[in-house]
């Protein structure tokens, strides 16, 4: 167990640093840029290196350890799917529509946005995934949501430098604290390895992972979640998932950060002195 997670943090920190730079050129070349809030263009979508470089380690795992086990494949298959989906939002999707609440209503006036395609599908990926992980038809509804609604939930916090980087970060600290089982909990120690060559990019407005990087990390979150606490520990976090997301149709968590001085040290920590929300 703790030999996995070894490798899989060492295998994702060493292609992160060989990868990364290199992704970031490309898109540059590729003018695959956004504006970001301090309206400067940057390039975004630079978590499409947390798939490459998460299905390359965890391919080497499963070639060298052999762990002959479905939840290899499940994961990383509905990772991939997650990711396509948020690379599809990245690259085509509307910025004027906001919020799942608003995807739908365009979806009902006719509309197809990618933001409905992307909670369409990412909630049929998460039934498939949870389908095959669940033990008992309960277990099977209570995980389909959390992986889910975890799967957008950092989505919900990538609206500042390093601010969906350190929410991953802190999270997945207290499932790894929290859960009864760290039988893989190498999915989470492998991001961790992605993203230490990656935060300092993130944290200085230097680039972005847009939904195709905040989806994969929400959504290793909630496959880690159902497979490592009991029905009652994950009727919790289903909860709490949900209370955010109806917060989040109602309130600026940005502005929330803002106003509370803990939070906004928090949320300063690695930016530059004069980076102002």
């Amino acid at each position: 167990m703790y030999i996995s997670m070894l490798v899989s943090f060492a295998l994702s920190l060493f292609l992160s640093y060989i990868l990364i730079p290199r992704f970031i050129n490309m898109l540059l070349k590729a003018k695959i840029v956004c504006e970001n809030y301090k309206l400067e263009m940057i390039p975004t979508s630079v978590g499409l290196v947390f798939v490459f470089v998460q299905v390359i380690t965890l391919g080497l795992m499963e070639i060298v350890l052999g762990f002959n086990d479905n939840f290899f494949l499940v994961y990383l298959l509905g990772f991939i799917f997650i990711g396509f989906l948020g690379l599809l939002d990245d690259l085509i999707g509307s910025k004027y529509i906001k919020g799942l609440r608003g995807h739908i209503k365009a979806l009902f006036h006719g509309e197809i946005t990618t933001g409905a395609l992307k909670a369409i599908f990412g909630f049929f990926i998460s039934l498939v995934t949870s389908s095959i992980l669940s033990t008992s038809f309960v277990d099977f509804v209570i995980n389909t949501f959390v992986i889910g609604l975890f799967t957008n939930f950092i989505n919900l916090f990538d609206l500042r430098p390093g601010r969906a980087a350190k929410m991953f970060i802190f999270l997945a600290i207290i499932l790894l604290i929290a859960n009864i089982n760290n039988k893989y909990a190498y999915i989470i120690w492998s991001f961790f390895g992605i993203l230490i060559p990656y935060i300092n990019l993130d944290l200085k407005a230097r680039a972005m992972m847009g939904d195709v990087g905040s989806n994969t990390l929400g959504y290793t979150l909630g496959v880690f979640a159902v497979t490592s606490f009991h029905i009652t520990g994950k009727l919790i976090i289903l909860i709490l998932l949900v209370i955010f997301h109806i917060l989040s149709e109602k309130v600026s968590f940005s502005k929330v950060i803002e106003n509370n001085r803990f939070l906004k040290f928090l949320d300063m920590i690695g930016r530059y002195e004069n980076d102002k929300l």
